[in-house]
């Protein structure tokens, strides 16, 4: 009797464990069901990159990820990768931009993770290949965190993915805390563009990130009312001298953003507008990354702005360096590997 239940126990232990299909309700509210973890993840198009940054809060990130879409930014988030992912240079370079579902299928995925704007061009496309897609938003706040659950999910780190969820929480509500009651100081968000000696200025529209930022750090965005339903809007120095806000923050995604600024600075009629001449015209911070984007980022950006535009809030720049420590943290970096990430921008605090 006894060698029957030692063998009916043994065999029990030794059964094989079958992976559980679990449900992803993606940023559109469908429905994709997994057979049980992914283990080959690609990660592609336009702005891809920006899941990337979510995907390597989680340890699992790095073995699972067959490949993944990289910044085309001034600042390259090469080197970010190379701290994160020790296989990295191993990786399938991925176009950020044109994947086909094609050349997506010959990477042999489990599953491919796109941001929103790619669905319309690669969801029917990878679902006649038999492929499974989850898309993401990452502009709307009210389905942020839910994405972050995903990933959590997908990864199979649920616990990491509540930690992620609070640090963003409650650094928002301190900030939200430190605002005190004032009118708000008009704030301009500029995209400079450069190319073949000509240049551009642009504008978000007003559902993007860079206004709830602005208007979470205690500013009015001044431009929300002029931008497009959907992309940069370009607009001329006539209409910026018109709103000739008190703030004017500086994004330049492609080229040199302290050049951007320094050029600007220099030009006569810049010169006349309020903010120029109260020594608040200011470029965006940005690490490997710009700051003021959907990008994991962005509260660093927001907690940056509420720092720049209330000044007399001392406890803000203590905020500042205390928040991008933490953040890094995260990604667990070590202390010395944060204190070698080089800022650009106008920053204006010490770590």
């Amino acid at each position: 009797m006894r060698v029957l239940f030692l063998a009916l126990f043994l065999t029990f232990i030794f059964l094989p464990v079958f992976a559980q299909d679990f449900e992803i309700i993606d940023s559109r509210g469908n429905s994709v069901l997994l057979p049980g973890l992914p283990e080959r993840i690609v990660i592609t198009g336009r702005a891809g990159f920006m899941i990337s940054n979510l995907a390597f809060f989680f340890k699992s990130a790095a073995p699972r990820l067959i490949s993944y879409s990289r910044s085309l930014q001034f600042q390259s988030s090469d080197r970010f990768y190379q701290l994160l992912d020790s296989k990295f240079s191993e990786r399938p370079e991925i176009n950020s931009h044109n994947n086909s579902v094609e050349e997506l299928a010959a990477l042999k995925p489990d599953l491919i993770l796109a941001r929103e704007v790619e669905r319309n061009r690669l969801e029917n496309g990878l679902k006649q290949l038999g492929l499974k897609a989850i898309f993401f938003d990452l502009e709307d706040p009210k389905l942020f965190f839910k994405e972050i659950e995903n990933l959590g999910k997908i990864f199979g780190e649920t616990d990491k993915a509540r930690e992620v969820i609070k640090f963003f929480s409650d650094w928002q509500k301190r900030i939200a805390d430190r605002l005190p009651v004032k009118a708000k100081p008009r704030v301009f968000h500029l995209f400079y563009s450069e190319r073949e000696g000509s240049v551009s200025f642009s504008v978000s529209p007003p559902s993007w990130i860079q206004a709830r930022m602005v208007k979470e750090a205690g500013g009015d965005p001044v431009w929300v009312d002029a931008g497009a339903d959907r992309g940069w809007k370009k607009v001329g120095f006539e209409q910026i001298a018109a709103w000739n806000p008190d703030y004017i923050v500086v994004t330049s995604y492609f080229s040199d953003v302290e050049a951007s600024v320094a050029s600007l600075k220099q030009d006569k009629l810049w010169q006349k507008l309020r903010a120029v001449n109260k020594g608040r015209l200011l470029a965006f911070p940005e690490d490997y990354v710009c700051w003021d984007q959907p990008d994991s980022r962005w509260i660093l950006g927001q907690c940056w702005l509420a720092m720049v535009l209330n000044p007399e809030i001392v406890e803000l720049k203590s905020d500042m360096a205390e928040i991008f420590k933490q953040f890094f943290k995260l990604y667990n970096l070590t202390d010395e590997q944060i204190r070698e990430i080089q800022i650009r921008g106008d920053a204006g605090f010490a770590r």
